[in-house]
C-alpha cells in the first residue's frame, strides 16, 4: 500500500541572502556620504599613523650642527630654522630634502611630525575609549541586571565621581605621574611601569588618565540599556531553562546594548583626543621629543606673527580628525536608531 506524503509548506521562509543585523547597519551607514568620507579619512590616517617611518626617510636623526646626536622626529639642522613651505633645506646632511609644510624653530620638518603626531591621537582616540567602554560595560550591565540595592549603590557611586571636575583629576593625575617619572631610582613593579611609560614617551599613564576616569557616562547608558531588556522574554526565557547570570550578561544582554554604546563612544572619541592635545600642550601630555599635535601647537603659537605657517599642519589635522570622528559617530547614530530606519 502507498503511503501519501504530506507536503508541508512554510509561509514565512527567511530569504536565503537575508543580512544580519550588522551588515544590515553597515550597508545603511555606507549610504551617509558624509559618515563614508570620515571612515576613509580615518582610515587613510590610520595608515600614515602606522607606515610613517616608510613614509619619512628622515626619522630619526639628529642635529647636524649640534655636538650631541638628540632624537628627534624629523630629520633637521640648525640652519633651517622656521623655514617655510616647500623651502629646500641646506643643511650640508639634509642636501635636497623639501620642507613641504615647513620647518619649525628647530629646524624640524613639521609635515614628517605632523605624521608621527597621528599616531599619539588615534592611539589616545581607540585605547582610551577601548578601556573606557570596557569598564563601562560591565559596570553598566551589572548595576542593571542586579538591580535593587545593589544597583543603587553602584549608580550612588557614579554620582559622586560625576560631581568632580574631571578635567581638574585628570591634570592633577598627569601632575603626579610626571613626579613619579622623574623618579630614577625606583625598581620592582613600580620601576617596571615607568620604564614602560617613558619607552612610550608618557603615554601609558594618558591612558590611565582619560580612560579609567571617562567610563561614568558609558556606565549610565549600559545600565539604562540593560534595565530596558532585562525583561524581555528572550531574557526571562533564559532565566526559566537556568542559565546563569554571567551567560545572561554576556550572551544574552551584552550582543543587544553594544550597539548604542559603541555610537556613544565613537561620539566620545573627539573628547579624548581634544583634551590629549591640551594636556599636551599644557606640558602635562606626552614627553618631548615625542610628536604631539598638542605640543606642535604650543611651540608654534609663540611665533605664529613671524613664523605663522607652523601652526598649520598641526591645527589642520587635529581639526580634521576631530570632525571625522564626530560625522562618523553622527552616522553610526543614524544607523543603529531605529526611528531613522525606513
Amino acid at each position: 500500500m502507498a503511503v501519501a506524503q504530506q507536503t508541508v509548506t512554510h509561509d514565512h521562509v527567511a530569504p536565503k541572502n537575508a543580512k544580519g543585523p550588522w551588515a544590515d547597519a553597515f550597508t545603511r551607514l555606507l549610504k551617509n556620504p558624509a559618515a563614508v568620507v570620515s571612515m576613509l579619512f580615518i582610515l587613510f590616517l590610520l595608515l600614515i599613523a602606522i607606515l610613517a617611518e616608510q613614509l619619512n626617510p628622515y626619522v630619526l636623526q639628529g642635529f647636524s650642527d649640534a655636538v650631541e646626536v638628540q632624537p628627534a622626529y624629523a630629520k633637521q639642522t640648525l640652519a633651517d630654522n622656521s623655514k617655510s613651505f616647500g623651502a629646500v633645506s641646506t643643511g650640508t646632511t639634509t642636501e635636497g630634502f623639501v620642507y613641504w609644510l615647513g620647518a619649525d624653530h628647530l629646524g624640524r620638518d613639521i609635515l614628517s611630525r605632523t605624521m608621527y603626531g597621528a599616531r599619539v591621537s588615534l592611539a589616545v582616540a581607540f585605547i582610551a575609549s577601548a578601556v573606557s567602554l570596557f569598564i563601562g560595560l560591565v559596570y553598566g550591565l551589572v548595576s542593571g541586571y542586579a538591580g535593587g540595592r545593589v544597583d543603587d549603590l553602584m549608580m550612588r557611586v557614579v554620582d559622586l565621581l560625576y560631581g568632580l571636575p574631571i578635567i581638574i583629576i585628570v591634570i592633577l593625575l598627569q601632575v603626579y605621574f610626571k613626579a613619579l617619572g622623574r623618579q630614577t631610582d625606583v625598581s620592582g613593579f613600580v620601576g617596571a611601569v615607568l620604564n614602560l611609560n617613558r619607552s612610550l614617551g608618557g603615554l601609558l599613564f594618558l591612558f590611565v588618565a582619560l580612560g579609567a576616569l571617562n567610563w561614568l557616562g558609558m556606565a549610565r547608558i549600559a545600565r539604562g540599556q540593560t534595565l530596558s531588556y532585562k525583561r524581555q522574554e528572550f531574557v526571562e526565557a533564559a532565566e526559566a531553562v537556568g542559565a546563569t547570570p554571567r551567560r545572561i550578561l554576556f550572551t544574552h544582554l551584552l550582543p543587544n546594548i553594544l550597539g548604542p554604546c559603541i555610537v556613544a563612544e565613537t561620539l566620545a572619541i573627539p573628547g579624548y583626543i581634544l583634551t590629549e592635545a591640551f594636556l599636551s600642550f599644557i606640558g602635562l601630555g606626552v614627553d618631548p621629543p615625542t610628536a604631539s599635535w598638542g605640543i606642535m601647537l604650543n611651540e608654534s603659537y609663540k611665533a605664529i606673527r613671524s613664523s605663522p605657517h607652523m601652526i598649520v599642519g598641526p591645527a589642520v589635522a587635529l581639526s580634521l580628525t576631530v570632525l571625522a570622528f564626530n560625522f562618523l559617530g553622527d552616522g553610526l547614530r543614524d544607523v543603529f536608531d531605529p526611528r531613522m530606519r525606513e
